[in-house]
């Protein structure tokens, strides 16, 4: 299957351990998206870029029908493998051009994948069109702060790779609660956020990076993550920072609810 999106065929072996949650946190956040979009036993559900399942276990067991799609057939075969009953039906495509009947779904949920697709408008009109009248889309998506010694690893970095190099090739990071409404949707209710502290190091900066981690870094040369690292570990040093010493690091998790320009009159009747 063709697509100019970016698949996660590399990071099945890590993402999990990487983009999951703290054990428990799972289910407030399931608790969210069922808040957000005022989800029931009998709400369909689809959720694009579905991944290995870390929204859709814990959240399948709150509606009628839960479907995922994604490109990644290793992240869905992933998914399969944690099942324990929850009732998730995976099928493999491109958001673009979504597999799927018109007015099909309750709800659609979006997490961290709008900034991975070039045609994320064609997506967004997707989406729109299986939304059934009065429908949401919602979406999530992970903050946090940085501590200023992060700060000090960042700028290091950047000092050597261009901020333009590791550009979404999507929705601009920067637009990513505002993308919706740039196209006409409108936001219904407040953000709901959730949050909760992990624990990490400095370290985890560099074995992120030489790991390609994050998929920011999957299109960099071998070369440039070297002068990257290199310019952080001279920072590092600089800074006399201790790249071991562990600390608590808050994190926030984020549901937004949009509903399609076309649903708007639907919805007041």
């Amino acid at each position: 299957m063709s697509s100019d999106s970016i698949s996660f065929d590399l990071a099945v072996g890590f993402y999990d351990q990487t983009r999951g949650f703290p054990l428990g946190e799972e289910r407030a956040v399931a608790e969210l998206f069922v808040e957000a979009g005022g989800l029931d036993r009998a709400s369909r559900v689809l959720e694009v870029g579905v991944g290995t399942g870390r929204i859709a276990l814990p959240l399948a067991p709150h509606v009628a029908q839960y479907v995922g799609v994604d490109l990644s057939r290793p992240m869905m075969e992933h998914l399969r493998a944690k099942q324990t009953g929850e009732p998730v039906t995976v099928l493999q495509g491109d958001i673009t051009q979504l597999p799927l009947r018109d007015r099909a779904f309750q709800a659609v949920v979006a997490v961290h994948v709008f900034h991975l697709v070039p045609g994320w408008r064609m997506a967004l009109a997707e989406v729109g069109r299986v939304l059934a009248p009065r429908g949401l889309l919602l979406v999530g998506r992970n903050d946090s702060d940085r501590r200023p010694e992060e700060e000090v690893l960042w700028d290091a970095w950047h000092s050597e790779i261009p901020r333009e190099r590791t550009t979404a090739v999507g929705v601009p990071r920067e637009r990513s609660d505002l993308f919706p409404l740039d196209e006409g949707w409108m936001q219904v209710g407040k953000p709901l956020v959730h949050s909760f502290a992990t624990t990490r190091t400095l370290r985890a900066f560099f074995e992120r990076m030489e790991k390609r981690i994050w998929s920011s870094s999957w299109q960099l040369t071998d070369d440039e993550i070297a002068r990257g690292l290199a310019a952080v570990r001279a920072a590092a040093k600089a800074n006399d920072l201790d790249l071991d010493a562990s600390f608590e690091h808050e994190q926030r998790f984020s549901v937004r609810a949009y509903r399609p320009p076309g649903h708007r009159a639907e919805s007041a009747e």
